[in-house]
């Protein structure tokens, strides 16, 4: 019998080193012991997230899976704005951010129960330059780091590690003005983090105050590179040095390099230079069924 519940898995096929084959598989075999109609687009990356978003208004699923990195789902989340739809994440990218924070975890049919299961959460998203972040972006080390990671030909975190070392011998410093409702803060920086979650895909917290859920998100600035700061936050340390890390809770803010363009990331997607962001919160932006 056709069914009219419908659901759309959309996978990115290169993210990660992880074979998607498993994904079609579980998902089709959840699909059909919950009598969803199953879609499947996957991604080329040409047009994406208009293509997707033009399927959602076709097809009206209720779910739409994500079988992808934090880039992939930010995408996702983008085009299903208007409709009214739950986002399964399936965490197969190189850095699963968003999923480390939201503790999705476990086998492909551990992570796809989760994506069908009944336990539905709003968070929020923020816009940034009217582009919109789920997770982390940033200004600094880390956007460059993403930009050696994409053009590298090595993946995992073998790619990462031998990326990071290339990375910081390329690195300077800028000088940031950054204005919020509260204050005014003026300062150099190593790093500006534009935080609506806690933790980076390697499990680090670097926002320890963030909430996905609050209305807020928070900007956590690395002021420079110090070597002991950055052993205690791998180890797992939220007691930042405020000389080193300055952490504040924002609804919007302006966020401008004074000296030069900095390198730019949102959720892991490398952006270009910029001179100026400017970021304002999204409250309830998407609508993700979680552990």
């Amino acid at each position: 019998m056709f069914s009219e519940r419908k659901i759309l898995l959309v996978v990115n096929p290169i993210s990660g080193d992880i074979d998607k084959d498993e994904v079609f598989e579980k998902v089709i075999e959840m699909a059909q012991a919950e009598q969803y109609d199953l879609r499947i687009y996957t991604t080329t990356g040409e047009d994406d997230l208009s293509t997707i978003r033009e399927m959602v208004g076709n097809i009206n699923p209720e779910r739409v899976l994500v079988a992808g990195g934090d880039g992939t789902i930010s995408m996702v989340a983008e085009a299903v704005q208007g409709f009214d739809v739950i986002i399964g994440i399936i965490p197969v990218g190189s850095a699963n951010g968003l999923a480390v924070d939201f503790g999705v975890s476990g086998s492909i049919a551990q992570v796809v129960e989760v994506a069908f299961g009944d336990h539905i959460v709003g968070i929020d998203a923020v816009s940034i330059n009217g582009e919109v972040s789920l997770h982390l972006s940033d200004i600094g080390l880390n956007a460059l780091l993403v930009k050696n990671y994409e053009s590298s030909d090595t993946r995992g975190k073998l790619g990462y590690a031998r990326e990071m070392l290339k990375t910081l011998t390329e690195h300077e410093n800028f000088l940031v003005r950054i204005t919020t409702d509260q204050e005014i803060i003026e300062t150099e920086a190593l790093i500006v983090i534009i935080a609506n979650a806690q933790k980076y895909g390697t499990g680090v917290t670097i926002n320890p105050a963030g909430d996905m859920s609050d209305g807020f998100f928070e900007l956590v600035i690395a002021k420079k590179l110090d070597f002991i700061e950055t052993a205690r936050i791998l180890a797992g340390s939220t007691d930042f040095n405020p000389e080193i890390m300055q952490v504040v809770s924002v609804e919007k803010a302006s966020i401008e390099c004074l000296d030069k363009e900095a390198h730019f990331q949102i959720d892991g997607e490398y952006k270009g230079m910029v001179r100026k962001l400017e970021a304002h919160i999204l409250r309830e932006y998407i609508k993700v069924s979680l552990p």
